[in-house]
């Protein structure tokens, strides 16, 4: 009989914490048949929303496969038949559901990327659900142009058709001319229209907006869009599915038009291209000002997202990393253009016209670097300095594992104070952010982190039981990420710790890992080399003695209250990855 190392006994405590408190929130924050308490009226209409909808359960799948009960599968799937059910009864505004074809008529892929995640997960957890693999296929389809009804892909120029797309098509009709009034604490997407200069003067006068918003849909209306590589993760998803080759061909051929762009931009990704295939076509020249490019509204959080799923997803079918390139000639751009302030490097995530770009940067962006008078600071085009995000880094180097990666890993992190700290404003969603903490232990360097993420994981799951225990909002005023906002399934240290990857990257990135575990009988764990047994044991090291694998998997048997530390020879991704189960 051993002692259970205390991160141990954490995570079995997080697992019951979270398999007491999900069915409380389903239970509190759904009617009794599961749906949503949103929309509060039967008469809402919205292009948006709808990947919030999706995202209240995100992680749910997640947690099951993870080792969760068979009810958070179960739930989840209800969630996500259910939403789509709900929200076809709604109408976009343009003339049609919410959902058309059990997907997102047309909108961005920042949104559909989020919306994605839960979909994503409830194939990996239970692969062998027909109705799920029909889905991927159709919804894949839908960008391969196999619907006649949905025409998004230009396989000529290797262009998606629109920055809006989906199940309906390339949605050229919801960048419609309206006015566009300025976001405050963001910059104006043009800074070359005339008359429209900076959100004083816009503010100023009723025919500024009306001129920006034309602007934005001649410009930003037609043509594809960086954003649109994250489209790559819903046909990656449907070869590791299935296994059929067109959609690795499809993916492979998707990312490298990009790769050749960036290329021909002399190595920075420019952010649009027009409908015959030319960078800047539609935006005066210009290789910026697409939506969710380098200019607005996130800059790199988008640009990041989409390079790096599309990366990920290309390594991950070709089984070659040399597609980790794309995302390491954006990072050192960015590095290269840098502002080194104390013990943090600060990179920009945006560009714009050289000398034109001047506001208030919203008080919830703690990091811009500012000029003297407050407003954003521009250098040669580029703005918003912030420090890189941890996802980022940490998406590259558990791909790659490379001492270059490391490196990068140097360069970009925080040198002194907290090692856990969170360092972005945008993991909110996920309950996520620590990714500089993990790469830190995994490089020696933060011994505590194992027990720190998991006591912090505890926490999150009780204060959003306290939450619950005083909540006394009016359903009647919940918005679409009310049920995100409550959510009480965190998974980050658990992935992290066992299954040696970082969280997906949010906007729609598959969950590549080291490791998976699966149940073959009761106390005999099977371990897979790789989430989609991309990776091959080569040979495993038991109390000093080594014994030779050469499979995908190998079996474990722990009597109770047993600890093994197991050495395991990997090559890695030798193997087409498939979520098919080892069996």
């Amino acid at each position: 009989m051993q002692t259970s190392p205390r991160w141990a006994l954490l995570q079995r405590r997080l697992f019951n914490a979270i398999e007491d408190a999900a069915p409380q929130a389903l239970e509190h924050y759904t009617h009794p048949d599961g749906r949503l308490l949103w929309p509060p009226s039967p008469d809402f209409q919205s292009i948006d929303a709808l990947d919030d909808c999706y995202e209240s359960f995100h992680n749910w799948p997640l947690f099951y496969l993870l080792g969760g009960s068979d009810q958070f599968l179960a739930n989840a799937q209800r969630e996500f038949d259910l939403i789509n059910e709900q929200m076809s009864q709604h109408d976009t505004g343009h003339g049609y559901p919410m959902v058309v074809q059990e997907y997102q008529p047309g909108y961005d892929w920042f949104h559909q990327g989020e919306g994605n995640y839960l979909f994503y997960m409830l194939c990996m957890a239970d692969p062998e659900n027909q109705t799920n693999i029909e889905r991927a296929q159709r919804f894949s389809g839908f960008f391969l142009n196999e619907d006649p009804e949905a025409p998004n892909y230009d396989p000529q120029h290797r262009i998606i058709r629109c920055v809006r797309n989906g199940s309906k098509g390339p949605a050229f009709w919801t960048m419609e001319p309206t006015p566009y009034w300025p976001w405050f604490g963001y910059n104006l997407p043009f800074y070359d229209v005339p008359g429209c200069s900076n959100h004083e003067t816009m503010n100023s006068d009723p025919k500024l907006p009306e001129r920006l918003g034309r602007a934005m849909s001649e410009r930003q209306g037609k043509g594809d869009a960086i954003i649109n590589l994250l489209a790559t993760g819903l046909v990656a998803n449907s070869y590791v599915l299935t296994g059929q080759e067109k959609y690795r061909e499809w993916v492979l051929e998707y990312t490298e038009a990009w790769m050749e762009r960036a290329r021909e931009n002399g190595g920075i990704v420019p952010d649009n291209v027009g409908l015959s295939g030319t960078i800047g076509e539609h935006i005066n020249g210009k290789w910026y000002g697409s939506q969710y490019g380098w200019s607005w509204p996130h800059g790199w959080h988008g640009v990041g997202q989409a390079v790096g799923v599309a990366a990920q997803n290309a390594a991950l079918l070709s089984k070659s990393l040399h597609y980790m390139d794309f995302v390491r000639a954006q990072m050192d751009a960015l590095i290269a253009r840098g502002i080194q302030q104390e013990d943090h490097l600060y990179v920009p995530y945006k560009y714009d016209d050289p000398g034109k770009v001047d506001y208030e940067v919203g008080s919830w962006m703690h990091y811009p670097i500012k000029n003297e008078d407050g407003n954003v600071l521009q250098r040669d085009g580029w703005f918003e300095f912030m420090p890189m995000h941890a996802s980022d880094v940490a998406h590259l180097w558990s791909m790659s594992m490379a001492a270059e990666d490391s490196q990068r890993f140097e360069q970009t992190r925080n040198k002194s104070g907290d090692p856990f700290a969170i360092n972005a404003w945008h993991h909110t969603k996920d309950q996520g952010g620590h990714d500089w903490g993990w790469l830190a232990y995994l490089h020696g360097e933060f011994p505590e982190y194992p027990e720190q993420i998991l006591a912090h994981n505890l926490a999150q799951v009780q204060g959003r039981l306290d939450f619950m225990a005083q909540d006394e909002q009016d359903p009647a005023t919940y918005n679409d990420a009310y049920f995100q906002q409550r959510n009480p399934v965190t998974c980050e240290g658990l992935v992290q710790l066992t299954l040696g990857a970082p969280l997906p990257h949010y906007n729609g990135g598959l969950l590549v890992t080291r490791l998976r575990y699966f149940d073959a009988q009761r106390r005999e764990v099977l371990v897979q080399a790789g989430g989609m047994g991309e990776h091959e044991f080569t040979e495993v090291e038991v109390d000093k003695e080594r014994v030779t694998v050469g499979s995908k998997t190998l079996g474990l048997a722990l009597p109770p209250q047993t600890q093994v530390r197991l050495g395991l020879g990997m090559k890695r991704f030798v193997h087409e990855p498939s979520l098919a189960l080892p069996w």
